[in-house]
């Protein structure tokens, strides 16, 4: 199984592109909301394909090397997990050139493009399921979906399969060859048409694993180092035994930051335990090139579940950074933006920088400046430090150079046991030092490495 190696150096930047910047004011839907209003599920905010080519600098200045954009294809609602054409950039985004126009922007500047594919279901306005719903059992795509009857029914419960029971988006049938054909060509069709990196499958988990594995044959047929990437919101490791996908959104790994740095209900031995098992549980290989985060748009805001405190955010930053996988910026996550459960999380980018936490902004910075620097941070083997009370600690090694985090859940000040024997460099105070012990601040942490690039 060969994983692209771009993905364990890169670091990702996800936008929901009608949240993140509008660049085209003749595509704002005549019923978008002012920018900045709260989100509702209905609602629109007019940002679009062109808005993130307005916004690289941005993505570029922070020093992420990767896009991941959430569904682009028609679709009625805002967030496009309902799709109507699978050949089509939604009109609010722009158009098939708009799109090929960002990939080439973004590839230009040495960024990866991948894209969200939603291939377990589609929209109740697909034309292919509206040809079942007028003709029943006479159409010729009756088998391509899976109806309990001889005709639709959507009131007071559908009749044929759908995503988790939501009647606007019926389930196609990946068992009917002609429905993998057909997917598996939408595959295909944008990495010839745009040269996008890659494709983030949707609820992978309800998809069947041999479709799965064709999406991934069929993506690196077309692009050898092309990248799969699956949602899967419990533990991957099947998914890799199988070889269906490169690496997964690690939601599992999110869960133990949120208990550790945002919320102080796990102590830094059962952290750091997790984060061994986990790491353990993986092939190394799919273990880099796993996709980690601190926050989604399907997901509670981290500066959120800290309750407003940015110095968890940082703390969960400082982690994120320094474990293996290739993490992730959640639009806004950078600047201090809040916001709770779906839609909430969801809010419009903030574009006036008087409303930014600089502090943060420049902590991200200088935590994925490091990670580009440091190879051990990127490739490095994984064990633990010495872990007590509120105090984990990891250790990355690789051929000539160490590198260690020491971080403090708690919030006193402690004294934790160094990750060993010294000289050590404090990367981002620049100071030496070879004590045995170090004094962390409340939620504080140290970054350490030793061996080359240390000067």
């Amino acid at each position: 199984m060969t994983v692209p190696p771009w993905v364990q150096d890169a670091v990702f930047y996800q936008i929901f592109p009608d949240r993140f910047r509008n660049g085209d004011p003749s595509l704002r839907p005549p019923n978008a909301r002012p920018w900045g209003d709260p989100p509702t599920s209905d609602s629109f905010f007019g940002g679009d394909l062109r808005g993130i080519s307005h916004g690289l600098d941005h993505i570029c200045g922070l020093g992420a090397t990767a896009l991941y954009l959430t569904p682009v294809f028609a679709s009625p609602s805002n967030h496009k997990y309902d799709t109507i054409d699978y050949y089509s950039v939604d009109p609010q985004f722009g158009d098939e050139h708009t799109l090929r126009d960002l990939v080439g922007e973004a590839h230009a500047r040495g960024m990866r493009v991948v894209l969200d594919g939603v291939f377990n279901h589609c929209s109740l306005e697909h034309p292919l399921f509206r040809d079942v719903r007028t003709k029943g059992p006479a159409s010729s795509y009756w088998d391509w979906f899976t109806v309990y009857g001889d005709r639709i029914v959507q009131q007071p419960e559908p009749n044929y399969a759908c995503w988790g029971g939501v009647r606007t988006m019926p389930e196609w049938n990946h068992d009917h060859p002609e429905v993998s054909d057909y997917l598996l060509d939408v595959v295909r069709y944008w990495i010839r048409s745009c040269d996008i990196d890659g494709w983030r499958l949707d609820t992978v988990e309800y998809l069947p694993p041999d479709f799965v594995l064709k999406v991934r044959q069929a993506a690196k047929e077309e692009k050898p180092d092309a990248f799969v990437l699956g949602e899967v919101m419990g533990t991957a490791a099947s998914w890799f035994k199988h070889k269906a996908i490169d690496g997964t959104m690690h939601y599992r790994l999110w869960e133990a930051l949120v208990g550790f740095a945002a919320q102080g209900s796990l102590d830094g031995t059962a952290f750091s335990r997790f984060v061994r098992f986990m790491w353990r549980s993986y092939p190394p290989r799919n273990g880099r090139a796993c996709y980690t985060l601190l926050g989604s748009h399907d997901k509670a805001r981290f500066l959120t579940l800290s309750g407003g405190d940015a110095r968890r955010l940082r703390l969960g930053a400082a982690l994120l950074f320094a474990l293996p996988g290739a993490p992730a910026v959640y639009y806004g996550d950078e600047v201090g933006l809040e916001g709770g459960g779906d839609p909430d999380c969801r809010r419009c980018f903030p574009w006036d920088t008087e409303q930014w936490d600089q502090d943060t902004l420049e902590l991200f910075q200088r935590l994925i400046t490091l990670r580009h620097k440091t190879p051990v941070l990127r490739r490095g083997s994984l064990t633990l430090g010495a872990c007590t009370g509120k105090v984990a600690s990891f250790v990355r090694r690789m051929e000539g150079q160490t590198a260690a985090i020491v971080a403090n859940g708690g919030t006193t000040v402690v004294r934790a046991p160094s990750p060993g024997p010294g000289p050590w460099r404090d990367v981002l105070e620049g100071a030496r030092f070879t004590e045995r012990q170090l004094s962390l601040p409340p939620l504080g942490f140290k970054i350490l490495v030793q061996g080359a690039d240390t000067t």
